[in-house]
């Protein structure tokens, strides 16, 4: 039996030079497996991604058996490397109650990276009408959200509706705190049924979903081997060497190596942590570390001008000068896990910056 490719999946990450990231596992639902058997299709997995295959006819040119449009593949994407968090840019996902990969607004054009949304919940309760009674107070069980879904607003009685339209029934408040709502009935209803939008109740083994519906955005069976994409983005952050030395002078760190954009460490950034007092704490908790460890050794912090994209990739031309003069060559570059946060002053306030962090010493005369 011949299978040919009906959609792929690839994970990419611009750590990597918007290479293949292999730092994700693709796990398919129960559902999904279902349906890969019962359309006899199979799924192989591949570094940073996965192909859904479609089993042919005798014919070599038909499907062997017909897949509906509509039908829905879904998978987790699992975390596999536990520096993934260290070198990527999530902010986008932790915006997300529930976030999911989708190819919903793909049908149709070439573009093939999948849109991140927001998987949406839309809970129903229904209430049993006590007789006679014109105005009728519920107490709803779930959380509500407002109708847009933003958790910052609190829900009014406008974001809630009735099913199915229950005659003169009309919802006239809701109050938020004790999650109650007020219903103006019209003396008929024997029962009825809310609707409203709620927060998801997420699964936090997984980072997020993908769905996959076999829209105008899927090809027939082997007519393209054009995969869906996922991107990730790296993490930035300013790199900030901090040297401990014997010596006094002129020192500087340059950037020799040709890669782009360069590293400037600027004197404007450059910071001799002996001239400010020690209970700097709030400012820089690693540069008053430094000073109860080494009260007698000058101390240095050297701050990049911009803050640097993680990658994979070593800077190898980072240099320690005197003067004119190198004395270390090169420098290691911060690790992912060095993690700080600094305060400098800006304007009548601070600036608080994430910086990675690497501590170099130079004690000729120790």
């Amino acid at each position: 039996m011949k299978f040919v490719p009906l959609f792929g999946l690839r994970v990419r990450h611009d750590y990597y030079g918007a290479g293949t990231c292999c730092d994700l596992a693709c796990e398919p639902t129960p559902a999904t497996l279902r349906l890969i058997a019962r359309y006899r299709m199979q799924i192989r997995e591949i570094p940073g991604g996965l192909t859904v295959l479609a089993a042919l006819a005798p014919d070599g040119q038909t499907p062997l058996v017909g897949l509906p449009r509509n039908e829905l593949f879904a998978f987790h994407l699992t975390v596999c490397n536990a520096d993934f968090a260290l070198f990527t840019d999530l902010q986008e996902l932790t915006r997300k109650a529930d976030p999911v990969f989708s190819n919903q607004d793909l049908s149709g054009s070439d573009r093939r990276t999948l849109d991140l949304t927001d998987r949406q919940s839309w809970p129903t309760e229904t209430f049993a009408i006590a007789n006679g009674d014109a105005k009728q107070k519920f107490s709803l069980a779930g959380n509500p959200l407002a109708v847009d879904g933003d958790p910052l607003k609190t829900p009014q009685a406008a974001d809630f509706s009735l099913l199915p339209l229950a005659g003169l029934a009309t919802i006239t408040a809701y109050d938020a705190a004790t999650k109650i709502l007020t219903l103006q009935l019209d003396g008929a209803q024997r029962d009825l049924t809310v609707r409203y939008r709620a927060r998801p109740n997420r699964d936090r083994r997984f980072l997020a979903d993908v769905e996959l519906r076999y829209n105008q955005s899927m090809s027939a069976p082997g007519a393209s081997d054009a995969p869906f994409e996922i991107l990730f983005k790296v993490r930035t952050g300013r790199w900030a060497y901090y040297l401990i030395t014997d010596q006094k002078g002129d020192f500087s760190i340059v950037d020799t190596s040709s890669a782009t954009p360069s590293i400037s460490f600027s004197a404007a950034n450059r910071t001799t942590l002996n001239d400010f007092p020690d209970d700097s704490d709030a400012l820089d908790a690693l540069a008053s570390e430094l000073s109860r460890q080494y009260p007698d050794l000058q101390r240095v912090r050297f701050l990049s001008d911009q803050a640097v994209p993680c990658s994979i990739t070593t800077r190898t031309g980072i240099e320690l000068r005197l003067g004119n003069q190198t004395l270390l060559r090169p420098l290691p570059n911060p690790p992912l896990g060095h993690l700080s946060r600094i305060r400098q002053p800006a304007g009548a306030g601070f600036l608080e910056q994430d910086t990675v962090h690497q501590v170099v010493k130079y004690l000729p005369n120790h």
